[in-house]
């Protein structure tokens, strides 16, 4: 009977250390997170081949300016080590203004779109509240630092693009007119980003974070379609603008663990 015992004691060893790996390895939480912040944008790089584009003495380059961010995501923190989410943003709207004076001394005009940014991003955050040289003990809270990155697909949506300020032609007049217009373009491209900063976790129940994050959405098409000032239709084809855009950005998120 002892010799059974032993032996059935024996059998029973690893399923209960498998059990307490099981455990260890449910040391997760759900969280939804809230955010805004600012997103700067850094030099749109428009290249404009010419023709058919006119060749301007201020060049095409601009940046596209400020603009808030709102944000919504869903995630789980493993280990108090490592956040992975799935989030949505806006970023909406920047402005591109360029005022040029052709470079044949025609009078000038001002080429103008709006830009608007909407990128679905999968994020892995490394969290330094599991590591104890790298987190702050407070009263009921903890505060760390926050390393992290993140993949997925952004919309570009172009709108009110059009150049403008130019003098009345044909049936405009006495009215100023105006070319190159298109209402919308849609381009979809990979995005990345990286950001660095500090959260602050109260009691498990919820946490706020703010930094620095760079955003890159890469480099994209302008409108192909456009209506010129004589009211027809042309087809740009592969003569279209090329443009990019990045962000240095400052965010602010509220996570609320489930």
């Amino acid at each position: 009977m002892k010799l059974i015992l032993a032996a059935l004691s024996l059998l029973a060893s690893p399923i209960v250390v498998n059990a307490a790996c099981h455990c260890d390895c449910d040391d997760y939480t759900f969280y939804l997170k809230v955010g805004s912040g600012v997103s700067v944008s850094t030099s749109s790089h428009v290249a404009a081949p010419s023709p058919p584009w006119n060749p301007a003495l201020q060049g095409y380059n601009t940046k596209l300016g400020t603009t808030p961010i709102a944000s919504l995501a869903v995630g789980c923190e493993f280990f108090h080590l490592l956040d992975l989410e799935v989030s949505i943003a806006n970023r909406s709207t920047f402005k591109y203004r360029k005022f040029q004076t052709p470079a044949t001394g025609a009078a000038s005009y001002t080429r103008q779109f709006d830009l608007s940014v909407t990128p679905i991003l999968f994020s892995a955050n490394l969290l330094g509240r599991g590591i104890s040289c790298l987190s702050w003990d407070m009263p009921c809270a903890t505060l760390y630092p926050v390393i992290g990155g993140s993949v997925g697909m952004s919309n570009l949506l172009i709108t009110n693009y059009r150049t403008t300020g130019l003098p009345p032609t044909g049936s405009s007049t006495p009215y100023a007119s105006f070319s190159a217009e298109n209402s919308y373009t849609l381009r979809k491209k990979f995005t990345y980003t990286i950001l660095a900063g500090v959260e602050y976790n109260y009691k498990d129940h919820w946490a706020l974070s703010t930094g620095y994050r760079w955003f890159d959405a890469g480099s994209f098409k302008g409108p192909e379609y456009q209506r010129v000032s004589s009211g027809a239709a042309v087809d740009v084809g592969s003569d279209t603008w090329k443009m990019r855009f990045k962000a240095n950005e400052w965010f602010v998120e509220f996570k609320i663990f489930l």
